[in-house]
């Protein structure tokens, strides 16, 4: 195991727990090996030591391969724990179509939901870097939560069925195509009394 895993797990006891059982094992005796008190560490190095072990609990190990001893000394022993029962089959997951969630209208998160894969903020950064911008469109936008909305190109409000309640009015409004995202982002602003407006552009411009 990578020692540097330790610190952030906080599994400093299973170190102790090794060199207690590795001491019971060699002298025969059951010891209390958790971190919260019953046996010291020095009185199970002292087991250790006093078989022919090292103090600390490691061991000078010859390769199988070459017959030559390793150059470092290795911390080992017999230590109790149970492994996760983590199964590709119970993992595998695919879709093509699917539900989609009530609120953002993007497809449903997780495997028993029949949901979605998906694409995170680093596959979108290293699709940003690779310039492959109809991929981020088709994967962000197009196969998510694309949504038609009616943008006035005077005021930049949203209207509905080509109309501006704000001008009153059918003459500047057009229809875009943005994720569903977006449109509930506008409305929530909206009623906290931000009022985000779209400046609108012909394509030739």
């Amino acid at each position: 195991m990578n020692p540097h895993g330790y610190p952030s797990r906080m599994t400093v006891g299973k170190l102790m727990e090794l060199l207690g059982s590795k001491a019971g094992a060699i002298g025969g005796k059951f010891h209390y090996g958790t971190a919260f008190g019953g046996d010291k560490v020095e009185d199970l190095s002292q087991v250790l030591t006093d078989n022919g072990y090292n103090y600390v609990g490691k061991d000078c190990l010859t390769s199988g391969i070459t017959g030559e001893s390793f150059e470092a000394y290795i911390y080992q022993g017999p230590v109790y724990y149970q492994k996760l029962k983590h199964m590709v089959l119970d993992k595998m997951h695919a879709r093509a179509r699917g539900p989609r969630a009530v609120l953002t209208r993007q497809p449903t998160e997780g495997r028993s939901h029949d949901g979605g894969l998906r694409l995170g903020e680093m596959e979108r950064d290293c699709l940003i870097g690779y310039g492959a911008s109809m991929l981020l469109l088709e994967r962000l936008m197009i196969s998510s939560d694309q949504f038609e909305v009616d943008v006035c190109g005077k005021c930049g409000l949203l209207g509905y069925d080509g109309w501006c309640q704000f001008c009153k009015s059918s003459k500047n409004v057009a229809t875009l195509k943005i994720p569903y995202a977006c449109k509930l982002l506008f409305q929530e602003l909206t009623s906290m009394n931000i009022i985000p407006r779209l400046k609108l552009k012909p394509y030739n411009e």
